[in-house]
């Protein structure tokens, strides 16, 4: 199977660790400056041939350097990264389209048996290596992920055919609880919460899919186990 490649975090991962160390608060990006407004000028304006006001050679460069300074500013805005990294790792669990657009992408892996679908949905190995407290976590994350795609087969194989399959939504889990460090063994905290449904509609049934675990990164639900491990 070919794992799509995913976003790098291992500058997010750093800065988390790095803060975690030193009990430092992570860095904020400077805010850029409000951009100063030129003054107008005094005396007569010219007109134009259009009967407007054109403006002189100082004016001009006054208009010209403020349309640079706004793009500028415009620019950075866009550029601006992610937001700084909670070091604990202490961030509510977050709902709504992210969630459900990703739990959509687990459904349809199982649907479609392409377990890449479903690569949103799973666990980030970089931020898994540090938050674990295992003699290999990346071995382990590995066996994880792993099973992953092989209970992603294996739950395409509960219908013959899954046309006309439809996603209702995901919820259920249970109440999350925040795993502090030592916890689960774990360097960072998370929340945990367990068994949360895929809940879809199929040849005029209603159906589910348990999800056994998820956790959470940075206030992201994440699935750990799919179904029940067994190392």
């Amino acid at each position: 199977m070919t794992i799509r490649k995913q976003l790098s975090l291992a500058p997010i991962v750093a800065s988390a660790l790095l803060a975690a160390c030193t009990g430092g608060s992570p860095p904020h990006d400077p805010v850029p400056a409000d951009t100063a407004r030129a003054a107008s000028s005094g005396g007569s304006p010219a007109l134009s041939a259009s009967g407007a006001s054109a403006p002189g050679p100082a004016d001009a460069g006054t208009a010209a350097d403020a349309s640079i300074a706004d793009a500028s500013a415009a620019d950075a805005s866009v550029d601006a990264g992610p937001a700084p990294i909670v070091a604990d790792n202490k961030v509510s669990p977050t709902e709504g389209t992210e969630l459900a657009a990703r739990a959509k992408g687990l459904f349809d892996a199982i649907v479609k048996d392409d377990p890449d679908l479903g690569e949103a949905f799973w666990f980030p190995r970089e931020p898994f290596i540090p938050l674990k407290d295992v003699k290999d976590p990346g071995k382990y994350w590995t066996q994880l992920h792993h099973a992953y795609v092989n209970d992603i087969h294996k739950l395409h194989k509960e219908h013959k055919s899954w046309e006309g399959a439809e996603l209702v939504g995901f919820d259920g889990w249970s109440h999350p609880k925040w795993v502090p460090p030592g916890g689960e063994a774990n360097h960072i905290g998370y929340y945990r919460a367990f068994r949360g449904k895929l809940r879809y509609r199929l040849h005029g049934k209603e159906h589910s899919i348990e999800v056994h675990t998820i956790i959470t990164w940075q206030g992201r639900w994440y699935v750990t186990h799919l179904r029940k491990f067994k190392k």
